[in-house]
């Protein structure tokens, strides 16, 4: 099976949208995104995504492709800082709002990530990988590495870090691609209703060196 990584087009992304939500549901309403909604969800993220793209030029949509059958089997969006300026110009990882979303919720753990990638990389020239995911029946195939690859080649060809928040599922796969942990983020969800902390490994992958 031969993968295949291009651009997305505007008429993939419902299906990366779907993928999405595929990929990372939970089975039910969640903390986050109680419902009910004005937009299906997975409408709302496709015009969502689409617009970033149309309204941000560092943004990087790719697909991956079974090259057998066409199928997509994964997603991932890149932003590609360059300048500084291309840091402040960015609108970066937009935060949920809106019917069915938990606002407060929301602003902690998605605002608290905003500002920790704030913090952390402040205006310097770097790639930020916001998304990835594979679909569920293309898991395990490499899918993920193929999506990454892309992204770490670049990084190194333009001599940039590379900076993603991480779920704990990903977590040792990224380190199979040299990203090293450089804090964990957590946030308090009991005051928004739920009953623990959530946390996220944020990591960075430094660019490799050319050889001599």
């Amino acid at each position: 099976m031969g993968i295949i990584i291009k651009e997305a087009s505007d008429a993939d992304i419902s299906r990366a949208a779907q993928g999405e939500a595929d990929a990372y549901s939970v089975g039910g309403p969640s903390l986050l995104f109680p419902g009910p909604f004005a937009v299906p969800p997975v409408e709302a993220r496709t015009n969502q995504i689409i617009n970033l793209r149309k309204n941000d030029p560092t943004c990087q949509l790719l697909i991956a492709v079974d090259e057998e059958t066409g199928d997509q089997m994964g997603f991932a969006k890149y932003h590609i800082y360059k300048t500084p300026e291309d840091v402040t110009s960015s609108a970066g990882r937009p935060v949920p709002s809106g019917p069915g979303v938990n606002e407060a919720a929301c602003q902690a753990f998605f605002g608290g990530l905003v500002l920790r990638k704030k913090a952390i990389m402040g205006t310097k020239p770097h790639i930020y990988l916001h998304m990835l995911h594979t679909e569920p029946k293309y898991q395990r195939r490499g899918v993920a590495s193929t999506l990454l690859k892309w992204g770490t080649e670049r990084a190194d060809q333009l001599g940039l870090p590379t900076y993603l928040e991480s779920s704990h599922a990903g977590h040792i796969l990224y380190g199979r691609h040299g990203f090293k942990d450089a804090e964990t983020f957590e946030c308090d969800m009991i005051p928004f209703g739920g009953d623990k902390t959530f946390t996220a490994p944020l990591m960075i992958r430094e660019p490799l060196k050319p050889s001599a």
